[in-house]
């Protein structure tokens, strides 16, 4: 902030005054000093008002994303996706801190191609989850609105926050099953997810996938369902990616490497 000047003050000390001057700059040198140093807070200035557009921008392109997300639609496995007039409270079945490490894998692509050692990623490990995966350097996740049709699924959204106006977002879900967690029934449980992005294709007996190749906003959209063991505990994964077709190889490594450390 550069200072405002106090007008109507002496520049010395009062006439009579019984204290010594002050010793220091003359206030002609101090208007120098200032001068000189306006460019540097005028660059700082707008270095921080940068940062909050981009943090603005990425907000605005994870609020898209979470929009464009699709839910399940099976009204057998959840209770209508009607909106909540009132944000609904985060589910609470993770309770520990404890953050997940990458494993190490073999890559095994749905289609496409996955992370190679020259790739630029880093690790979201959120606290509980039973898996980490990678994103690409500079993207950041928030949690995500907790949906009406699926209130005991964790949902994390991620953008790119160093060129928030790309418009590159993912949404990853995280869902347990608690009770008669049969194969059909996580069968069932994943295929609701991608109900309303069109008709799954099956990459194996437990990973289903939906290609948009352009959604209503020319962005190419890939739908992911996964069902996967850790421990004694089955759980549904689900990721949501939305990019510029020009992207599309960033969003299959980002969907890959989900279903790849999933497991």
């Amino acid at each position: 902030m550069i200072p405002t000047p106090h007008t109507g003050l002496p520049l010395g000390p009062p006439t009579g005054s019984s204290r010594p001057p002050v010793r220091g700059p003359r206030p002609l040198v101090l208007l120098w000093v200032l001068l000189g140093a306006m460019p540097l807070l005028i660059a700082i200035g707008y270095a921080g008002g940068v940062s909050l557009a981009r943090n603005a921008n990425a907000r605005d392109a994870a609020r898209a994303a979470e929009r464009a997300a699709h839910a399940p639609t099976s009204a057998a496995l959840a209770p209508s996706s009607s909106p909540s007039p009132v944000p609904l409270p985060a589910p609470t079945w993770i309770t520990s801190t404890r953050a997940p490490a990458l494993r190490t894998v073999t890559a095994k692509p749905i289609f496409g191609t996955a992370y190679v050692a020259r790739d630029t990623t880093s690790t979201a490990a959120f606290p509980g989850w039973p898996f980490a995966f990678r994103l690409p350097f500079g993207w950041n996740c928030v949690d995500g609105a907790t949906l009406a049709a699926a209130p005991q699924a964790y949902r994390k959204v991620c953008v790119d926050e160093q060129a928030p106006d790309s418009r590159r977002a993912a949404v990853v879900s995280l869902l347990r099953c608690e009770k008669d967690c049969t194969a059909s029934r996580l069968r069932a449980t994943a295929l609701s997810w991608l109900a309303s992005a069109g008709t799954p294709e099956r990459h194996d007996a437990r990973t289903w996938y939906v290609v948009t190749p352009k959604d209503g906003d020319g962005l190419w959209v890939m739908d992911v369902a996964h069902v996967f063991t850790r421990g004694l505990r089955d759980y549904v994964a689900v990721v949501f990616v939305r990019v510029p077709p020009e992207d599309r190889e960033l969003a299959l490594k980002i969907a890959n490497d989900v279903v790849g450390q999933a497991g």
